[in-house]
């Protein structure tokens, strides 16, 4: 029952928002598709659920090709769930008959209803509007309307943008139990790196239409193969610098290349490091002072400034003991490094 999106492309008049992108999404498997606003994942995603036109490429569903340029099968008869950041439920129908609007009179749509009302737990909510439900539970009877119809693939378009930060946390857990239970290939779009991280079995991460890389978080924190990649975690910093005669040079110092970067050539690079991986240690004569540190459970969170205006974050298992305005030398313990 694999969802597979074959080298599609697609373009608005002059711009080309999505470029020759490929992705197989597995029964059972949560696949997000992260990136920045504008990349075109969800277009990918719209082309997916046959909301829009397939100009290049093609789609397959369960060994069956569901969509090919100038010939599609409709929306309506694909067998994908689709859940928007909105949700679209209908404001003049009750939960379960927004549940049901999708079974269309079949014979069995009482027991489906009842079924999805029971696995959602949101039974005590089917006379009720959606006006009458909190975010979370808009949410459920999205995903509920969605999985009545059994599909073998559900697409999630920013399932968390209308909730707030605090309710977005607590409910991505129990949305991953949910969706994992379904046994559909699941396709989830987002802009947030933590909901990707947190939520996808695989991550495949969007750059200008292209999917440049797709890996496990796992994978991604051990040997990205992109900056994008690598800079996916928290707190993750970029730094600007050149390769010289196999050493990355920049405002930290020169550093040796290691792993896959030591076959970048001479020329500007960008090193991506994690707070985790910084030490910074008392030195009256270091180019970095202490702005500011906190505690950031489970570490400290020591903010560094140069002079010039640079800057960095480190984290420490202990509470450091230099105060604001010392001086320190920071030294690398990891870093990847990509060529420009």
């Amino acid at each position: 029952m694999s969802l597979i999106l074959r080298d599609i492309s697609h373009r608005f008049g002059d711009v080309r928002a999505v470029r020759g992108a490929s992705l197989e999404i597995r029964p059972g498997e949560i696949v997000c598709l992260f990136g920045h606003s504008g990349c075109g994942k969800t277009t990918l995603l719209r082309i997916a659920g046959g909301l829009e036109p397939l100009q290049s490429g093609s789609v397959e569903l369960d060994g069956t090709e569901i969509a090919k340029p100038g010939n599609e099968i409709p929306p309506e008869k694909r067998p994908i769930g689709l859940v928007f950041q909105d949700y679209v439920l209908f404001p003049h129908l009750t939960v379960a008959k927004n549940i049901a609007f999708g079974l269309a009179g079949e014979t069995d749509e009482k027991a489906r209803v009842a079924e999805q009302l029971e696995h959602f737990n949101i039974k005590d909510l089917a006379r009720r509007y959606p006006h009458e439900l909190s975010g979370g539970q808009q949410q459920r009877v999205a995903l509920a309307r969605a999985m009545v119809r059994r599909p073998k693939a559900l697409l999630l378009d920013e399932p968390f943008a209308s909730i707030d930060v605090a309710l977005r946390r607590r409910l991505r857990e129990r949305l991953r139990r949910i969706l994992k239970d379904q046994n559909a290939a699941v396709l989830l779009v987002t802009h947030d790196a933590e909901e990707a991280l947190s939520l996808g079995d695989r991550v495949a991460l969007m750059r200008a239409g292209e999917i440049i890389e797709v890996a496990t978080p796992e994978t991604l924190y051990q040997t990205p193969k992109t900056i994008e990649g690598a800079a996916l975690f928290p707190g993750s910093q970029r730094i600007s610098g050149n390769v010289k005669s196999g050493m990355f040079q920049s405002f930290l110092g020169p550093v040796p290349l290691n792993g896959a970067s030591r076959d970048l050539n001479d020329g500007p690079a960008t090193a991506v490091v994690r707070p985790d991986t910084l030490v910074a240690i008392f030195d009256p004569a270091g180019k970095f002072h202490v702005a500011d540190t906190r505690f950031a459970g489970p570490g400290w969170l020591t903010r560094l400034e140069t002079d010039e205006g640079a800057h960095l974050s480190v984290l420490m298992d202990a509470r450091p003991d230099y105060a604001t305005h010392m001086n320190v030398t920071v030294d690398w313990e990891r870093a990847f490094i990509f060529g420009a």
